[in-house]
């Protein structure tokens, strides 16, 4: 007997390109966050086409990298350095294509000197911010099958199509400390019923990613909510243990993935 091949689809239309069979196929599992982040959800209602364009290097662009390998990239080399089974063999099984590892003076080196590469910087920078409204679309869809929602399509352009520009917001951490679980654990986004109603009345979500704070401005709503977003940041910096500020990522360098200022 055949077996049956699945197709990763509940509603039949991608929630990227917005298209549904014949045109488009959903054959390939549709990995919601990065497999390197340690994150293991399948999705669905994500194209053949777009899961292959997330994961896919291109080679006629300035930052060659993936969307999803941008991503994984920093948020690895953090967890890297968060972890406490590094010892004097570690820099043997480090790989990265943007850092380069020397555990003799644990020290990490930019492959690319952004000081001379200010377009390449600028270009990197979108792909990272580009990655995490991808995981956070792909997941908040898994778990509410709202992905659809044209409320959405401001994100879609800038995810999908590069189009137009949505601001990252970061939670900078004090010098030294991180506020995060196991970073070896398997990674969840929280979509209780709290989330979803701050997303719905003043479109912004928060997120962490092993260690390191953001909020999402996922909807337009979110433009008027300004108020929302400097109360919710202060009310986490506190006393300032943790944080430090918040701050809109306009460069990688504004976020400390090496748990070091940047030189």
């Amino acid at each position: 007997m055949t077996k049956e091949k699945r197709e990763y689809t509940v509603l039949g239309k991608c929630i990227w390109c917005e298209k549904t069979k014949p045109d488009v196929s959903f054959d390939t599992k549709p990995h919601t966050i990065p497999k390197r982040l340690n994150a293991h959800k399948i999705g669905f209602d994500i194209c053949d086409s777009c899961n292959n364009f997330f994961g896919s290097d291109d080679n006629s662009e300035r930052v060659t990298l993936s969307i999803d390998k941008t991503l994984k990239e920093f948020i690895n080399v953090h967890q890297f350095l968060l972890s406490n089974n590094r010892n004097s063999e570690s820099w043997k099984y480090f790989k990265s294509q943007i850092f380069h590892y020397y555990h003799k003076s644990n020290a990490l080196k930019l492959r690319v000197d952004y000081r001379k590469n200010g377009e390449y910087h600028h270009l990197l920078t979108r792909k990272f911010k580009r990655g995490i409204y991808n995981i956070f679309l792909q997941e908040y869809h898994r778990r509410t099958k709202n992905g659809l929602d044209d409320k959405f399509d401001e994100l879609r352009n800038f995810v999908r199509y590069d189009k137009g520009e949505i601001p990252l917001f970061h939670l900078k951490n004090s010098r030294g400390v991180r506020l995060t679980e196991d970073v070896n654990i398997p990674h969840e986004l929280s979509f209780n019923n709290h989330v979803l109603s701050v997303i719905d009345k003043y479109g912004f979500y928060y997120i962490n990613l092993k260690g390191l704070s953001f909020y999402l401005a996922v909807t337009k709503t979110a433009e008027k909510n300004s108020a929302y977003l400097m109360k919710d940041s202060r009310d986490l910096i506190g006393n300032g243990f943790a944080f430090e500020k918040l701050i809109e990522v306009k460069k990688m360098s504004d976020i400390d993935f090496t748990i070091q200022n940047w030189g």
